[in-house]
């Protein structure tokens, strides 16, 4: 039988070991970040854009190496073991994009694409530089990756750990029946290691096509409006597949929710039905007007992409923190 006092305690070296990076964790991309910000703002410093996103990308990326040594050591230490039989039923395995760290992959994400975007369109950089800044500040202040990881699933596995020591049997068995069904149902359900990562790409490929389609608009850029079109066909098409995938696990997980008027849900329906309608509207950008219809729709579009994310933290529903 798995000594599970024993998986928690080295579970809780390796929280401590990773909170003791914190600082230094904390302070690299918060530095890079900031400084990101200043080269992006001042025009003066503009040929040093490109190399400011790159260190703040290694910075994050530094830190996401951090983060997946710490996840590895919860696969391999969190068993589940049957209260009864002592058998053990499987491994509970949280994906590196849950809790606190969801905003740091994606500001993560959305250096990386800054990086892709072609030389030459460089202008698109201070708008997508401050979006990673403000993503990287949020991700550090907000969710604490280093500091405070993955808080809601150690406080479901240790009070699991800690009923098997009642003499309760219907304490063991429901604590069992929680962190099993979390285990199935949520962390190692396909649904979370395939509908977010579909989604910060999406929503990052998003971005940089807002800061593309601003800068057409300031400049009044046929060239810019094509590059920005470019990024949203990009986002597009993970959207629409994270958002089908998304209905499946939905239909099996609230089952008895009325989930389909969740806030969340519907502004992201609402968000992937303006990028159908900008998309689609670019089809007839010769006739007259149509050019600043489409842009508006591209703006339109990114609002709900906002409004969708904030919808999570702010409107209650079945899809939603609030």
């Amino acid at each position: 039988m798995v000594d599970l006092a024993s998986a928690l305690q080295q579970l809780e070296a390796a929280r401590g070991t990773l909170a003791a990076w914190n600082l230094p964790l904390t302070i690299a991309p918060g530095v890079a970040s900031a400084i990101l910000v200043v080269v992006c703002l001042v025009p003066a410093l503009a040929r040093f854009r490109r190399r400011a996103m790159t260190v703040a990308f290694l910075a994050l990326a530094t830190g996401e190496l951090a983060l997946l040594w710490f996840h590895l050591a919860v696969y391999r230490l969190a068993a589940v073991v049957h209260p009864m039989t002592g058998e053990v039923v499987g491994y509970v395995a949280p994906s590196p994009w849950i809790e606190s760290e969801k905003l740091y992959v994606w500001a993560l994400t959305l250096a990386v694409l800054a990086l892709l975007v072609r030389r030459g369109r460089d202008e698109v950089l201070p708008i997508l530089g401050v979006f990673v800044a403000a993503l990287t500040a949020g991700a550090l202040v907000q969710g604490q990756p280093f500091a405070n990881p993955l808080p809601r699933f150690f406080e479901q596995y240790s009070g699991y750990v800690g009923s098997l020591s009642s003499g309760n049997p219907y304490a063991r068995m429901g604590a069992y029946r929680g962190i099993e069904g979390a285990r199935q149902g949520y962390y190692n359900a396909w649904y979370m290691w395939v509908h977010p990562p579909l989604l910060f790409l999406s929503y990052g490929a998003f971005v940089v096509a807002f800061a593309a389609l601003v800068r057409a608009i300031a400049r009044k850029s046929e060239d810019l409006e094509v590059v920005a079109a470019g990024w949203a066909r990009i986002g597009y098409l993970p959207l629409t597949a994270g958002i089908l995938l998304g209905v499946p696990w939905a239909l099996m997980a609230w089952t008895d929710q009325a989930w389909w008027w969740s806030g969340k849900v519907n502004m992201s329906l609402m968000m992937w039905l303006l990028y159908s309608a900008w998309l689609h509207a670019r089809l007839y950008l010769k006739n007259r007007g149509m050019w600043t219809a489409s842009a508006a729709l591209g703006l339109a579009a990114f609002a709900a992409l906002v409004l969708t994310y904030l919808a999570t933290y702010f409107v209650p529903g079945a899809h939603s923190v609030a």
